[in-house]
């Protein structure tokens, strides 16, 4: 039996099923309601610049992505 482990909440996802319960990215593995968190955080940021820049979006991503997982 294989057992995944959230890199951020550091829980056990269950239903570890391809496109059910994980999410990778970059060199994490996140659960759905993580993911939704990080998400969160970034359009919170991101909608206190007033030009949209993906290079601005890319590297908020990364800062919270690694931020959560630490």
């Amino acid at each position: 039996m294989l057992s995944i482990i959230c890199d951020s909440c550091k829980k056990a996802i269950p239903g570890t099923d391809w496109g059910t319960g994980l999410v990778h990215v970059l060199d994490k593995t996140m659960c759905k309601k993580c993911e939704k968190k990080l998400m969160d955080s970034v359009s919170e940021e991101m909608q206190k610049h007033k030009i949209f820049k993906f290079t601005d979006y890319k590297d908020t991503y990364i800062k919270g992505l690694h931020k959560m997982c630490r």
